[in-house]
């Protein structure tokens, strides 16, 4: 039985819940090889990163979001997250600033 990218994607929500942040950015990463082009998948995987403190690879996901995606505020919130974490407040401000244009 092959695992479709929601599947993988749920099983990316349970392991992020559960604080597994590894094994979360795994599942994302599968969910994101079968369909790249769901924002959503970037999304959490920015997230599971930056609960990891991997605030590059968590601004990278966040970066791609956004490219898919630009009216997806969750996305900007994202970014802001891991500019934040990197120590870059001025860009982190108009991250949230642009999410909240949107």
């Amino acid at each position: 039985m092959t695992t479709t990218a929601d599947e993988f994607k749920a099983k990316g929500n349970a392991a992020l819940t559960a604080k597994n942040f590894s094994e979360a950015i795994e599942h994302y990463t599968s969910a994101i090889n079968l369909n790249g082009s769901n924002h959503v998948f970037y999304s959490n995987r920015s997230a599971a990163y930056l609960s990891k403190g991997d605030g590059l690879n968590a601004l990278e996901d966040a970066d791609s979001c956004i490219g898919l995606s630009p009216k997806f505020a969750k996305g900007y919130s994202r970014k802001g997250a891991a500019l934040h974490n990197l120590k870059r407040y001025n860009d982190s401000i108009a991250a949230y600033e642009k999410g909240l244009e949107e």
